[in-house]
């Protein structure tokens, strides 16, 4: 049976086994395809990077028009109508590069959707996975090594709309029955579309990787720990060697944060991500900030912090992403000098080499200030608040002070304590977030606050976000306004933030603040809560 039809054909499996009783149900791989898996070992250093396998000349992810005269590629491929996900050739030079770049496995950025799998738009998913198989096989054949395979899940895939769900908003809650099979399911079939020869493992363990929470519901510990389980059960009693992004708030085997080819490496104990630039510019409607490359020099220095780290995983971001310039791949705008330092380095990574170089950036400020490590002590916390006023409390939220568009002072409004701006024009109420609580995530978060409902006809909130489209970059994004009805009482409002950034971006390193155009406004009590918290 030829490798390019093998994932359909599994697929095919894959349907009839889900609707056929438990005691039908048999996995798709036996122990003894299983027992091809070829595992690094958990002491081993290893890099691997995110494999972009969406293209297709002309059609697919090259051209933002109809006219196909303006694409949407920040840099671009040696020689484009060779670029396709079905060219078995196309995925045999990338490998070939990958190797020479010191790649030990790939992620491929998986948009399969389970029940729905040849949506427009997303059957590259499936349908590039046996052309990538097949070029393996034929440089083994041929006595050429090749990366190994692990899952990059781009949970953006739980969404209703790019899942193809008709008539559906709400996403999927992870907690419940519904959005942990469909969460566990897109896992499992990717695998069985993998030969397990060709698996990235950790110790016997397939590596997953997992992209942003924020495109689920709610989520929990027992989200992660049902994959673990059932692949148990799929798989004769492996489990899955999980590397969450940071948002997601469960226990896996490591963590990792998207964005590193923008703001430079996030490390997290074991595992360390890093890029080499980011500029969007050619993508209609995109204003992200743009990281340069300075000649190398940026990738150079995220590289020297990795070495001095104890990372023994690298993610390299990425192969090829062209869109977001994020690509060491060979281009025609750099040749090979991002698989030759990719080479050089993870070189030295392997050997346990330390950074030697001494490399000033061009543009240092681009970087966002780190974390602060003040407030550890809320770092597994589920929600911050502050109370206000005389005696008010602070745990994990501060009330900034010193603004000059923000002065506040001390009051008591209907017998209780509080704060409230002083002067009647335009003003603001800024706090800050302590940043091991929440800083530069993905989750949904829950703002709630309770205000005096009299001075003033509105209020909105103004907070810093992922969202470039917004005000100085996303740094001040406002939310809905919140009428005031002069009823003299306390009122409690509840916002859902769903981009919220907090890298302390507003005056004075403020996270988010309360803005009324005319009046005052008072408020006694803010909590901020992780949704997955939320009841």
């Amino acid at each position: 049976m030829p490798n390019k039809i093998l994932p359909i054909l599994m697929l095919i499996a894959v349907f009839t086994w889900a609707t056929a009783g438990a005691e039908e149900f048999h996995p798709v791989w036996g122990r003894g395809s299983l027992s091809a898996v070829q595992s690094f070992q958990a002491p081993q250093k290893i890099v691997g990077t995110h494999y972009f396998y969406w293209y297709d000349y002309p059609d697919h992810h090259f051209f933002d028009d109809g006219a196909r005269t303006d694409d949407a590629l920040q840099d671009h491929f040696p020689v484009a109508d060779e670029v396709s996900f079905n060219s078995v050739e196309w995925h045999a030079q990338q490998m070939q590069d990958c190797v020479d770049a010191g790649i030990d496995f790939i992620l491929p950025v998986y948009w399969g959707v389970v029940d729905n799998y040849f949506h427009p738009g997303i059957a590259f998913s499936v349908r590039g996975l046996g052309p990538l198989q097949t070029a393996m096989e034929r440089r083994a054949r041929e006595g050429k090594p090749s990366p190994k395979i692990g899952l990059f899940y781009d949970t953006s895939t739980l969404l209703p709309g790019v899942r193809g769900v008709v008539g559906r908003e709400e996403r999927y809650d992870l907690t419940q029955p519904e959005g942990k099979d469909i969460f566990y399911r897109t896992i499992r079939d990717f695998f069985y579309q993998i030969h397990p020869r060709h698996w990235a493992a950790i110790d016997g363990r397939p590596l997953v990787v997992l992209y942003a929470s924020a495109f689920a519901a709610r989520h929990d510990q027992s989200t992660l720990d049902y994959v673990y389980e059932q692949f148990a059960k799929d798989f004769h009693g492996l489990r899955p060697y999980v590397i969450k992004d940071r948002s997601w708030n469960f226990n896996a085997d490591a963590t990792t944060l998207w964005g590193a080819a923008l703001t430079g490496p996030n490390i997290f104990g074991a595992v360390a991500q890093l890029g080499p630039g980011y500029i969007d510019a050619a993508v209609p409607g995109r204003t992200t900030p743009v990281r340069h490359r300075e000649e190398g020099n940026f990738y150079r220095w995220s590289w020297n912090q990795v070495l001095n780290s104890g990372a023994r995983i690298v993610l390299v971001e990425t192969w090829n992403e062209m869109h977001e310039g994020t690509d060491i791949c060979e281009s025609r705008e750099y040749g090979r000098q991002y698989i030759d330092l990719t080479r050089e380095y993870s070189r030295k990574f392997k050997q346990n080499e330390k950074a030697s170089e001494t490399i000033e950036l061009k543009y240092p400020d681009l970087l966002p200030p780190p974390p602060s490590t003040e407030g550890i002590e809320y770092e597994s916390a589920r929600s911050v608040r502050i109370t206000l006023g005389e005696g008010g409390i602070s745990e994990g939220i501060k009330l900034v002070r010193g603004n000059e568009d923000g002065p506040v002072e001390n009051a008591t409004l209907g017998g209780q304590n509080c704060v409230r701006t002083i002067q009647s024009g335009h003003t603001y109420m800024y706090f800050s977030v302590v940043d091991p609580f929440y800083f530069d995530d993905s989750e949904i978060l829950v703002l709630e606050y309770t205000f005096w409902d009299e001075g003033h006809q509105r209020h909105e909130l103004q907070y810093d976000s992922h969202d470039k489209n917004a005000t100085l970059q996303g740094a001040y994004k406002g939310t809905s306004s919140v009428l005031c009805k002069n009823t003299k009482q306390w009122v409690t409002s509840k916002i859902t933030l769903r981009d919220a950034r907090f890298v302390n971006r507003q005056n004075r390193g403020a996270d988010f603040r309360f803005a009324v155009s005319e009046g005052w406004l008072a408020i006694k009590e803010v909590t901020l809560t992780k949704e997955s918290a939320v009841q």
